[in-house]
């Protein structure tokens, strides 16, 4: 019986260390996905695998100084061919179940479902992480196709794009260049026109607090296009910015993918941050511009 206990006292004594054992992996991407080693790269994925099949991904994005947080996936395998994802980002918060279908060439079809709806349907070469091969549509959440996406080693090629309501939106769109657009007027004329825009709208941008985010396409040809409000404040403050960007004059230098002139799709911050109540002067940290209310 003695003998017994120590060998139990021992068990429970080692338990914790299989319990917490994980592995850790960190994947790199270039520009466009491309899969590469750290140097120059644009995108880290680093991956914790513990026990009780559950797996965390953290994804970062290279910016001037240091790697920005992007998005965390929690993903628990439910089997070899579901999986469950907690995913928790600024563009999209939620839970996702995908399912794998192995197919005859070795490659996995994936489907996304979000709330019921399909979310994305598409091929890559590997679970964890996904590592896009072939054709890859997502769907906005009323059912719609959004869009449709040919990949090579997780690279984009082409992509044709809808509007929610099934018009034709702007095709071959990249979100990451080796160069992006540049405000050619210069950006203090950017700032100088939104904030004249808000001052003729009547707004008190004093009375505005929150992060909003316009987004639109910067075409080869040095046009935008596509404006639209990824996440917002309110609809009059809303109104106000995407009007800014539409009577907007001057032209972009265009963005490049290698020697390339692309069209690229552009991510345009606002931070409302109040502090007192009278404005006082607007501040641009990297590409973010701060109305910074003192």
């Amino acid at each position: 019986m003695k003998q017994m206990k120590i060998a139990l006292i021992i068990l429970l004594s080692f338990s914790p260390f299989f319990v917490f054992s994980q592995k850790d992996t960190v994947i790199f991407f270039g520009v466009n996905g491309k899969v590469k080693y750290v140097e120059k790269a644009d995108i880290r994925k680093e991956i914790t695998s513990g026990l009780f099949k559950k797996t965390k991904i953290i994804t970062s994005k290279a910016n001037e100084e240091n790697w920005q947080f992007l998005f965390t996936e929690k993903i628990k395998i439910v089997n070899d061919s579901t999986f469950k994802i907690k995913i928790r980002g600024d563009e999209f918060s939620g839970r996702v179940k995908r399912q794998f279908e192995m197919q005859k060439n070795g490659i996995y079809k994936f489907t996304d479902w979000f709330d019921e709806r399909i979310k994305r349907v598409g091929y890559s070469k590997t679970k964890i992480p996904l590592i896009f091969e072939g054709e890859v549509t997502d769907f906005y959440s009323n059912g719609r196709i959004k869009s449709v996406s040919q990949y090579k080693n997780n690279e984009l090629i082409t992509n044709k794009n809808w509007l929610p309501n099934g018009n034709p939106d702007v095709d071959n769109v990249f979100y990451s260049v080796n160069s992006k657009p540049l405000f050619e007027p210069g950006i203090g004329d950017l700032h100088k026109h939104i904030l004249k825009t808000f001052s003729d709208s009547g707004i008190d941008v004093a009375d505005v607090v929150g992060k909003l985010v316009v987004g639109f396409v910067v075409r080869t040809d040095g046009t935008i296009d596509g404006i639209r409000i990824i996440k917002g404040i309110t609809g009059n403050v809303n109104a106000v910015v995407s009007l800014a960007f539409q009577t907007l004059s001057g032209t972009w230098k265009p963005a490049k993918l290698g020697d390339v002139n692309v069209n690229y799709f552009q991510l345009f911050p606002i931070n409302f941050i109040t502090q007192q109540y009278n404005f006082d002067q607007l501040e641009m940290s990297g590409n973010m511009l701060y109305w910074v209310i003192n």
